[in-house]
């Protein structure tokens, strides 16, 4: 009998789509039955795209209306996973992937009396932006549902550092971290990119991802304008859209960068990162960004701000040039160095590609699946 399982995903779009549109077809090549409870809600790319091709790959879709926050709408969509779980199973396990899917899934499986896996995608009490109450609810939910939680899946060390500090067990987390196909850029993409974006022998430096709070495109925005003030050449092109999208471009036409800023349209824009000769990382608070293993995958040297965890990790391992503050002034400063030092470029470009190549999608999925057969071994650390 195949393995079943459950996913349950209110964040569609951004990394937690991406997670699940890449390790489902693999999971259905070993024989796993993959069902997915996805909210239309707010549904985006990539996974909006990946849907059709999920569906003819055996992926059982169930579109399920999930609200971001906490909702008395929340019930409902608990009894409707309820009532599909019991009509479309037996399940083995029950996985949630994003804070919402996560939360339903761990009251989902003691009713289905089957084991919850949790994979967070970067805990909002990784966010700067909480208020101290908030953060306290926050924590407070999170350690609640731990007791709900057979195994807590970490994308990055600094995710698993904070579900520890939550109150999961050192037994109940496990860490597989993000992982993307190493052949996603054949030779010639770069041209071919560059070529369908108009670029020629312009410096491009990228910014790619929501133009949201978290990832604070503003901030983008002004180190780049102090890059090209401290001598620095190039265009910057902003792949994403978001709240913010107008208040960016205000900030552009206040600051007359118009020739200088490009915003580019598409649905997923992950196939021209090649054209790029710098990517732009400002996040607030990050688990495994994607964007940022695309850049390594494509060869694209990578700057950052000095986010918690995720900037000591890449200083650590060579992995980007990392800004000494989040400011616009030190990021323009690291820009301007990786502008300016072509040999540094090149170790950043050969560590990113070494390093996708050693934690690739292949490596995410063996690991996933090898937990899931793991689980029938691991009853004894059910709650």
């Amino acid at each position: 009998m195949a393995l079943r399982v459950l996913w349950v995903l209110e964040a569609s779009g951004g990394g937690a789509g991406r997670h699940v549109a890449d390790l489902a077809p693999l999971l259905l090549r070993e024989g796993v039955e993959v069902h997915l409870a996805y909210s239309p809600l707010r549904l985006a790319e990539p996974l909006r795209s990946a849907l059709p091709a999920l569906a003819r790959a055996g992926v059982r879709l169930f579109p399920l209306p999930m609200r971001r926050a906490p909702h008395p709408s929340d019930l409902g969509a608990l009894l409707r996973l309820l009532a599909y779980a019991r009509k479309a199973g037996p399940f083995a396990l029950v996985h949630g992937h994003s804070a919402k899917g996560g939360a339903l899934a761990r009251f989902l499986g003691p009713l289905l009396r089957v084991p919850v896996i949790y994979t967070p995608h970067a805990p909002i009490t990784l966010s700067p932006f909480l208020l101290p109450w908030e953060r306290w609810l926050y924590g407070l939910a999170e350690r609640t549902l731990a007791r709900f939680t057979r195994l807590a899946v970490a994308v990055s060390p600094w995710e698993r550092e904070e579900l520890l500090r939550l109150g999961y067990p050192e037994e109940r987390v496990a860490l597989i971290p993000n992982g993307v196909d190493p052949s996603l850029y054949p030779q010639g993409a770069r041209e071919a990119a560059r070529r369908s974006l108009g670029l020629e022998g312009e410096f491009a430096v990228g910014f790619v991802g929501r133009l949201d709070l978290q990832k604070r495109p503003l901030l983008a925005l002004e180190a780049f304008a102090h890059f090209l003030e401290g001598g620095g050449e190039g265009v910057l092109l902003f792949m994403g859209e978001g709240p913010l999208r107008e208040e960016v471009e205000a900030v552009v036409r206040r600051r007359g960068l118009g020739r200088g800023v490009c915003f580019v349209p598409g649905k997923d824009t992950r196939f021209l990162m090649p054209a790029l000769d710098g990517l732009l990382l400002t996040s607030a608070y990050e688990g495994m960004p994607y964007v940022l293993l695309e850049a390594f995958a494509a060869g694209v040297p990578v700057v950052s701000a000095p986010t918690p965890g995720l900037g000591e990790w890449l200083g650590g391992e060579g992995l980007a040039l990392v800004a000494e503050a989040p400011t616009p002034e030190a990021l323009a400063a690291a820009l301007l160095q990786a502008q300016q030092d072509p040999h540094r470029r090149a170790s950043l470009r050969a560590r990113g590609r070494a390093w996708t190549e050693e934690r690739n999608l292949e490596r995410m999925f063996r690991e996933t699946l090898s937990l899931y057969r793991s689980l029938p071994a691991r009853s004894a650390l059910a709650p």
